[in-house]
């Protein structure tokens, strides 16, 4: 296994950087020592990684006192996969180093099966007579034909004075979208719908432009866009050219897949003109209403596939008018489910039974709802529905709070570990899941358990599964049924829970090659988005 990183120097204009390989699944000990020797930093120099969106820094041997909300790991003993695998960039710097020594940004543009030379530098952009990197890179790859001309067109967007917030730089769609690889662009004309094959760069890059700013696409985008995304979006426009704060990027990212937020390489972004022009046509009050429906009617969805995967619509239809101002008509409730783009909706209307898409493979609903039986549907209120839809896991619930705050206190893992660990826990114990996965996953995150340790944590996973919501219960959890709890044995605790596995969980949908996009529904058939669910983790 192997990463191709794009390693950027910070503050340089045009971008000084490097396209590389590394090793994959070392320990960031080793990630570092790579780092180092493609960026040439003086061998032996302390140096510090830093993941923003995640609050984790790892330095050597942990040493030192990480930023105030940053959980501080140790490099030799934190493996890439449990942060590169999930994130899409981190900060590399030499630790307590001068400001002159600079530091890089470093795009995860993908990992990969085989092997490759790591680590080896694929491709490389740079002024004349660069103080920094001394060495030729090595022959590049024929997969980077276009770099040049993805350099020049990102070049020719940033062209203008010096970056100052509430200035423009005025750029457009189509010259954003001529920074992207020819192959990326033929992979968002083909998300749209758009047939490019044959076509030059340019004129691809010319039709998805046209396209994304038809008032009736960018609805369509708009629409499934949470209110987070839609404040910061708006937020953007008034703030015209501005700095982003690395915390930022989560709400933004969709807005820079889509062309509708140009980013430049000194951290700077713009929302352009004609996208703010589009939007300002579409955003009516009425506009807004809808959204906020839609997006309400798609937590409902999330929660079908947690507890369901199978129900009656006039069952979601009581989920979704709890919430106040949404008591509408059944038939409104109806044609409110068909105005969700195909794409962003997780469920199939059939026969006015709202089913899992993931679950119609081979009827495998069917077989589901033979083990629910006759039970009637727990109803989540609303505010399990939008905990569950943003977090993935019951984080209200006092079990998984007990749990969470044992892993972290005595097992000392970080927040972002804790809430990976509590994710998979919740997926396998409302899925009727065995106790041997759930420690495999923990070993593999390298929490392992002495005997005091583990007495404890095994009556905390028998408190957390004896209260979490089923999908064979149809969301009701054990201690709701009566006499469903499991019958812990008494003798070692590790072996008390069942290690049975019935294969009731929500079927992988099919591999694909497209590209996942973060908003996208998660491939897993959770329901949630991408980036909130698999690609978290």
């Amino acid at each position: 296994m192997f990463y191709q990183l794009k390693i950027t120097r910070k503050g340089t204009k045009p971008p000084v950087w490097r396209r590389c390989t590394v090793a994959a699944d070392v320990t960031f000990a080793k990630m570092a020592a790579m780092l180092e020797n493609l960026v040439q930093y003086p061998a032996g120099s302390s140096y510090e990684i830093e993941f923003f969106q995640k609050k984790v820094q790892i330095r050597e041997n942990g040493d030192g006192e990480a930023k105030n909300n940053f959980t501080l790991l140790n490099a030799g003993e934190t493996e890439t996969a449990e942060l590169m695998d999930s994130e899409k960039w981190f900060t590399f710097r030499q630790y307590g180093a001068d400001k002159e020594v600079p530091e890089y940004r470093v795009d995860i543009e993908k990992k990969e099966e085989g092997t490759a030379e790591a680590p080896s530098i694929i491709k490389e952009v740079k002024g004349e007579d660069d103080p920094y990197w001394m060495e030729a890179p090595e022959k590049e790859s024929a997969a980077d034909e276009d770099v040049a001309a993805v350099v020049e067109a990102a070049a020719r967007v940033a062209e203008s004075a010096e970056a100052v917030t509430g200035s423009r730089r005025n750029p457009t769609v189509k010259d954003f979208l001529m920074s992207y690889r020819k192959e990326d662009l033929l992979s968002i004309a083909g998300e749209l719908g758009l047939h490019c094959k044959g076509m030059e760069k340019e004129e691809i890059a010319a039709k998805v432009s046209a396209e994304v700013l038809k008032p009736e696409v960018m609805k369509a985008n708009f629409l499934v866009a949470d209110d987070q995304e839609v404040q910061a979006f708006e937020a953007a426009v008034q703030r015209k050219c501005f700095h982003v704060a690395d915390g930022e990027w989560a709400t933004l990212e969709w807005l820079n897949d889509m062309g509708y937020l140009v980013s430049y390489s000194d951290d700077y972004a713009e929302v352009p003109a004609e996208v703010a022009a589009v939007y300002s046509e579409i955003n009516t009050p009425e506009f807004q209403t809808l959204r906020s429906q839609v997006n309400w009617l798609k937590d409902c969805l999330v929660m079908v596939s947690y507890l369901y995967v199978s129900a009656p619509a006039k069952t979601v239809y009581e989920m979704f008018k709890q919430k106040k101002g949404f008591d509408i008509g059944y038939d409104k409730f109806i044609e409110l489910y068909h105005v969700i783009p195909e794409k962003a909706c997780i469920c199939e209307l059939v026969d006015d039974q709202l089913i899992l898409k993931s679950a119609l493979i081979n009827n495998i609903y069917k077989d589901i709802e033979r083990r629910q039986g006759g039970r009637k549907f727990y109803i989540p209120s609303v505010d399990e529905i939008l905990d569950y839809s943003r977090n993935g896991y019951p984080t209200k619930s006092a079990s998984y709070q007990k749990l969470g705050k044992f892993l972290m206190d005595e097992m000392k893992v970080s927040d972002a570990v804790k809430d990976q660990a509590l994710f998979f826990i919740y997926k396998e114990c409302s899925m009727d899941g065995r106790i041997s996965a759930i420690m495999e996953n923990l070993n593999q995150k390298g929490i392992q358990f002495n005997d005091e340790q583990l007495e404890k944590f095994t009556k905390l996973i028998m408190d957390v599964n004896n209260n979490t919501r089923m999908l064979e219960f149809r969301g009701y959890t054990p201690n709701e049924i009566s006499g469903a709890v499991w019958p812990f044995a008494t003798g070692k605790p590790h072996t008390a829970m069942p290690n049975s596995f019935v294969p009731t969980a929500m079927p992988m949908q099919p591999a694909s090659t497209r590209k996942i996009y973060p908003n996208d529904p998660c491939p897993c058939g959770s329901g949630k988005k991408y980036k909130k669910c698999c690609g978290r983790r």
